[in-house]
Parts: structure tokens; sequence; C-alpha cells
């Protein structure tokens, strides 16, 4: 299976990407890629992750940069998102991404941002992801910033995914980087 290069993710500067993951391998390289493309490309960096994976994107970052570079790169506990205060809540999302821009907005940097999107539903529902995918690519676009939300492709139904196809300007999976041919720019 493919990883992304640093390259591929220097060629995008600002867009919403959204990015179904199946091998977790990949997964971790790939966002480890997009936090050394930041890096290069002088970036801010938000990453909104899980308490399984977040302890392994520290060990990258402190094995990778050292201390000043180390104060670019914010890690944020994904619960905190998207299960603390219901299922998909689109307002306390919504609420957390501009607190946490803003602390980064500070530098006058532009700034990337990687979220991986979890829920505690076994079925998640396809309105409250297009009610929130909306609203989330409206903020993107007016932040003029790039950010990227990681779905798992097993808990993806054929109609989850092409809501989020249809609410991201790109579609990513674990070896490929494309513009969305259904992407609605509204």
């Amino acid at each position: 299976m493919g990883v992304l290069s640093e390259c591929e993710y220097k060629k995008i500067s600002m867009g919403h990407i959204y990015y179904r993951f199946k091998d977790e391998k990949a997964y971790m390289d790939n966002i480890f890629s997009f936090i050394q493309a930041g890096i290069e490309n002088k970036q801010q960096i938000l990453i909104i992750e899980n308490m399984r994976n977040l302890p392994k994107v520290q060990a990258f970052i402190d094995s990778s940069f050292i201390e000043p570079i180390k104060s670019s790169i914010r890690l944020v506990n994904n619960y905190e998102y998207y299960l603390s205060h219901g299922d998909f809540s689109t307002q306390n999302i919504v609420s957390h991404f501009a607190k946490d821009l803003s602390y980064l907005q500070k530098c006058k940097c532009t700034i990337r941002t990687w979220a991986h999107v979890e829920w505690s539903s076994s079925k998640p529902s396809e309105e409250l992801a297009k009610e929130f995918e909306c609203v989330a690519d409206n903020f993107v676009k007016d932040s003029q910033i790039l950010s990227v939300c990681a779905y798992p492709s097993a808990r993806l139904s054929t109609g989850l995914n092409l809501v989020l196809e249809e609410f991201h300007q790109y579609v990513m999976t674990d070896g490929t980087l494309s513009l969305s041919s259904i992407y609605r720019n509204l």
C-alpha cells in the first residue's frame, strides 16, 4: 500500500480533505508525513486524535523536532470534539475547533489541521454528518486552512461515504489523494 509523500501534501495549501483509511500503519505514516510537511512549510498544526494514537504522535514529534518547532504543533484529544457532548454535536465540534484555531492564529502563520473523526453510535447518522461537514467545509474555506477529516472506512456506509465525498474538496485513501468528483462547492 502506498503512502502519500510530504510532496503531495505541500501541493495543497488550503482545502478540505476526506481521508477514509483502512490500514493503521499507513494511517500513522500519513499523519507523520502531514506533520512533517506542515513543519517544512512553517505552518501551525492542530492534530485532533484519539487516546490510542496520541502517544504515538507525541513520540514522533518528540523524536523528530527540537523544542521551538514543537510549539507549532497542538495535540488535542478527539473525545472533547466528538463525544463529550453527545454523539456528533455540530455546535460543540465547531466551537472547540474555533477555540483551538484561535490559539494557533496568534502567530499569523498558515494552519493545517488533522482530525480523526469518531462517534459512539454503531451506525452514524448521514444527516448529522451532512450537517456537520457542510458547516465544517464552510469554516475551512472561510479560515483558508488545510484540513483533513480522517474516518475509519470499516465504519462507513455507502451513503455516509457519499455524503463525505460531497462535502470535501479532496478524497484521500491510505495511498491516494485526488479531487472529489461530487464535491458541492456551496
